[in-house]
């Protein structure tokens, strides 16, 4: 079975949407994880002296306890190697999502980062097995879509919260799934 494994930068728009609900909903029937350090990076404040912010509260309260599953990077396990070597390129989530998944090939990274495709990193260099194990936010949007998880209208709000290039096939996608 195929699991998503979503980076911030995914989530994030769905809260910007308003949408975070529908995230979590749609993790019902379409299997989704995060790596504790995305956890982290959306629930906890950069500095330990500074509190939670809205946006914090609500993204803990929404995905912790959810259907989508948290998945840890034990120290000293492989993952934390690799999480420390990408550390350098990318930030803790990133790595952390790469690390996981380059040893679990039942994931697929979901990104937005343009570090995952291009750039020093490209980080779909460090995930063996089939082609296609890292995903674009509208690619995830219209797996969801397609498999009844997401409405259109909440895939639309979604999309348009954040200047993203559109990929080519969006436009003609979205006029047949309205």
């Amino acid at each position: 079975m195929i699991r998503y494994l979503l980076d911030a930068n995914v989530i994030i728009p769905f809260q910007q949407a308003g949408r975070l609900a529908d995230l979590v909903t749609a993790a019902g029937q379409v299997a989704m994880a995060i790596v504790d350090d995305v956890f982290d990076e959306l629930t906890l404040p950069k500095k330990p002296t500074e509190p939670q912010t809205k946006w914090m509260v609500d993204a803990e309260r929404a995905l912790r306890g959810s259907a989508v599953a948290h998945i840890p990077v034990f120290a000293g396990s492989e993952e934390d190697n690799v999480r420390t070597a990408l550390k350098a390129s990318v930030d803790a989530g990133e790595a952390a999502s790469i690390a996981v998944a380059s040893r679990r090939t039942d994931l697929v990274f979901v990104t937005e980062d343009v570090r995952a495709v291009q750039g020093k990193p490209r980080l779909y260099r460090e995930l063996p097995g089939e082609t296609g194990r890292i995903m674009g936010m509208h690619a995830f949007l219209r797996v969801l879509v397609e498999r009844g998880a997401l409405s259109a209208a909440s895939c639309k709000a979604i999309a348009s919260v954040r200047a993203l290039d559109e990929p080519l096939w969006w436009a003609n996608w979205f006029a047949l799934n309205p």
